[in-house]
C-alpha cells in the first residue's frame, strides 16, 4: 500500500513540475534608450539595371531624435524634405549603457522589419537598403508635395515565421499589425514634403 502512495505521489510531483517549468514563448524585446531617424541627401541613377545610391557631398542633413521609454520627439522637431530628391533613411539606437544598438535589429532580420506609415507610393518611393528587409537603412524619394502631416517609423518585432508572409510592398502597409508581434519603435513625426525652400 505505501508503495502505491508513493507512486502516486512522485507521479503527482512530476506532472505539476513539468506543467510549470513549461516556456513560455515570449516576444525578445529590444532594450533601448534611444533613437535617432537621420535623412541624407543621395544621388539615385540607374546603372546596368540596377538603382544605385551615391552620397552628395555638403549636403545638409536632417535628423530626429528620440528618448525613451515613450519616444517622444524633441519640441518643434519636424522634417522639412524637398520634393525630387532622395535621401538616405538611417535608424541609430542605444541601449541603456549608451552603446549602439541598431545592429540588433539586423543580426536578428528574420524577426525583425521596419515600416513608414503615413505618406502612399504616390507622395514617395521607398526601397530597402539592408539585406533581408530590415529597415534600418532605407532610401525615399520624394515625388510630390504633401502638407504637414505626421510620418510614423515602425520597427515590428515580428513572431518566429511572419516574416516570410511580408513583402517589400508592404511597407506602408497601415495595417502592419496585421503581422503579429509587437512594436520595438513607434517613431512619430512631423514632416512636410515642399516643391522650394520657405521660411520658417
Amino acid at each position: 500500500m505505501k508503495n502505491y502512495i508513493l507512486l502516486a505521489l512522485i507521479s503527482v510531483f512530476t506532472f505539476t513540475s513539468c506543467k510549470k517549468d513549461d516556456p513560455v514563448q515570449e516576444v525578445d524585446q529590444e532594450q533601448l534608450s534611444t533613437a535617432k531617424l537621420i535623412f541624407t541627401p543621395v544621388e539615385k541613377e540607374t546603372k546596368d539595371g540596377k538603382t544605385v545610391y551615391t552620397p552628395i557631398l555638403d549636403e545638409e542633413i536632417h535628423t530626429i531624435n528620440f528618448e525613451g521609454p515613450n519616444y517622444l520627439p524633441e519640441v518643434g522637431a519636424h522634417l522639412h524634405l524637398h520634393v525630387g530628391e532622395t535621401y538616405k533613411l538611417e535608424l541609430k539606437t542605444t541601449d541603456f549603457a549608451g552603446r549602439a544598438s541598431e545592429m540588433t535589429f539586423l543580426s536578428r532580420h528574420e524577426n525583425h522589419q521596419a515600416f513608414l506609415i503615413g505618406a502612399d507610393d504616390t507622395v514617395l518611393d521607398f526601397d530597402y537598403g539592408d539585406e533581408n528587409n530590415v529597415g534600418i537603412t532605407a532610401y525615399i524619394t520624394l515625388k510630390k508635395a504633401k502638407d504637414s502631416f505626421v510620418l510614423n517609423y515602425v520597427m515590428r518585432h515580428l513572431r518566429p515565421n511572419v516574416k516570410q508572409n511580408i513583402k517589400a510592398t508592404d511597407w506602408n502597409n497601415a495595417n502592419y499589425t496585421q503581422f503579429t508581434g509587437d512594436n520595438d519603435l513607434d517613431l512619430k513625426f512631423e514632416a512636410h514634403f515642399v516643391e522650394e525652400e520657405h521660411e520658417h
